[in-house]
């Protein structure tokens, strides 16, 4: 992940822990997820690494007729967060509205990281949907029904109150830097010094609720989630243009158990394992290709997406000539780069080399074993690791390994050998037990 991402997944976890308040995971569209902004789900969204969604150039006040103007969103609490030492941001609220941080290793800077929540405030709300209709011609609108897709309104925001510059002048651990890992490109993305500079007002993390549009001109923004509710229902009269948004689950809360995930892993791999072998060595090379390059991979996903969205086809390359994808197909890759994307560029390389050594079915059967016994566990602890998980391992092999699932949050030591379970970094080793799942199902003719 990227410093930014670091930074904004640490501070979600620590003001709303398990919650439904979203990390912002780029900088340069904050401007499109302040309150009022219309934003879109990604279309494989899932309850283990949580819900991701999509910017648009639209508010909801575009979409709504001429009239008085919202009050401002007001201000719900102010926190500062000093000596930002861990992205996983261990702290405490002293006070209300009043957080101190600490940590031990890796971000730091030299300043106070203050951040400020907005809301737009139910009577703001009210005012606004008794005062100004919707227009049910929008173009915006009627190209989401064509699509078939849920629109959110962001409610909430935490944002910076003033300028800061944060530096990332620390390694995620010591094995991680040995010079073997210099040829992968490997010491700069785990081993350096990092800057990005925050402007004031930019948004960290958000809440949203899903747009209701009833009847020709009515809307509502409800608080009742209903998974099961459709975006758009059939219309009871053919003749009736009515368009209609439902709110269906903010997917805020992490399944039951291990086992919902891998049921959930296991139905996406179906789908890709519908692919002929030709289909899957040929997404395979597009991914070697792109691993270690998330932009590459996030663009990736974001064709597909878009292809779906608009029914486009979608093929692969491949000899005598290409494979054209089918929608479940598609849905099933994109669930799998959807794990891919929450993942850091240098697990993308370190996963590529695992590859190539035939690390794959291991370290899956590692983090499987380690979920299957802790997915629970909401309580940090040292816990020991069945020893035959490692035996067959060599030191550069084990080394690999332990950076790849330590860059997840899972620390290992090899005296015991044990681990240490951090029940905080539950959906980072999620989407890489999913993206571990997808990469050993493609290699299996390699």
């Amino acid at each position: 992940m990227t410093l930014f991402e670091n930074v904004t997944r640490g501070l979600a976890r620590q003001l709303n822990p398990r919650g439904d308040l979203t990390p912002l995971d780029s900088l340069i569209d904050f401007k499109r997820f302040h309150p009022f902004c219309l934003v879109l789900r990604k279309r494989k969204s899932t309850l283990f690494w949580g819900a991701r969604y999509v910017r648009t150039d639209y508010t909801l006040l575009d979409l709504l007729q001429p009239g008085a103007s919202p009050s401002d969103p007001s201000d719900t609490g102010n926190f500062s967060f000093k000596k930002m030492l861990d992205a996983r941001l261990e702290g405490e609220v002293d006070v209300p509205k009043t957080v101190k941080v600490k940590g031990t290793a890796g971000l730091s800077h030299s300043s106070t990281l203050e951040v400020q929540s907005l809301s737009i405030s139910a009577k703001a709300l009210d005012d606004l949907h008794k005062d100004r209709k919707l227009i049910p011609e929008h173009s915006f609108l009627q190209e989401i029904k064509k699509r078939g897709e849920n629109l959110y309104v962001v409610m909430e925001v935490v944002e910076t109150v003033k300028e800061i510059t944060l530096e990332n002048a620390g390694k995620a651990s010591g094995c991680f830097s040995l010079p073997f890992f210099a040829p992968l490109g490997l010491q700069g993305s785990i081993d350096h010094k990092e800057a990005i500079t925050i402007p004031q007002g930019c948004v960290l993390a958000y809440r949203v609720r899903q747009l209701i549009v009833k009847g020709k001109d009515d809307w509502d923004i409800p608080h009742v989630c209903n998974e099961d509710m459709k975006t758009f229902p059939p219309e009871e009269n053919p003749e009736d243009k009515t368009l209609t948004l439902i709110q269906s689950s903010d997917m805020s809360e992490i399944p039951e158990n291990f086992g919902s995930l891998k049921k959930e892993v296991q139905n996406e791999a179906q789908e890709v394992a519908k692919l002929s072998r030709e289909g899957q060595e040929s997404l395979l090379k597009s991914l070697r290709s792109i691993l270690g390059k998330k932009q590459d991979l996030q663009d990736l996903e974001l064709t597909f997406e878009e292809a779906l969205n608009k029914g486009h086809p979608v093929s692969l390359e491949a000899n005598p000539k290409d494979i054209e994808l089918s929608g479940d197909v598609v849905e099933g890759i994109l669930y799998f780069l959807g794990a891919l994307t929450e993942l850091s560029e240098a697990q993308h390389k370190l996963l590529a080399k695992s590859m190539e050594m035939k690390l794959l079915p291991l370290q899956l059967k590692l983090v499987e074993s380690v979920m299957e016994q802790n997915f629970l566990q909401t309580e940090e602890g040292l816990f020991p690791l069945k020893p035959e998980l490692l035996s067959s391992l060599g030191d550069e092999e084990l080394t690999f390994t332990e950076a790849l699932v330590g860059l997840s949050g899972l620390e290992m030591q090899r005296s015991g050998p044990k681990y240490n379970w951090d029940p905080d970094t539950l959906p980072q080793l999620c989407a890489l037990y999913a993206s571990l799942s997808f990469l050993q199902l493609l290699t299996k003719y390699s």
